[in-house]
């Protein structure tokens, strides 16, 4: 699920021909250009920190899993995290037509 909303920013911002390296990267033009201009909520932004984190924990603690409930729980703010992404790239597409 991180990867899934982490290539959806990806996209967005290689729709504003923003370049980011690194994770981190991505997370820092993130919120600089969805979380300070409000074009996302909080919550939303949250997600994709805690996302970060959980995949960082994921990829680099030993015997680290996640049960089925926390998925579960994450599942569905990730879908509605992308579709938020998806909705901005959209309704850029529209203004430069």
């Amino acid at each position: 699920m991180y990867y899934a909303c982490f290539y959806s920013v990806c996209a967005l911002l290689a729709s504003q021909n923003i370049d980011a390296s690194t994770h981190a990267g991505v997370r820092r033009q993130f919120g600089q250009l969805l979380v300070k201009t409000r074009k996302i909520d909080k919550i939303l932004a949250r997600h994709f920190t805690n996302m970060f984190e959980k995949r960082h924990k994921g990829d680099y603690n030993d015997f680290f899993d996640f049960d089925e409930t926390t998925v579960k729980e994450l599942f569905p703010i990730s879908k509605k995290f992308i579709g938020k992404i998806e909705e901005i790239i959209n309704e850029q597409i529209k203004i430069e037509k």
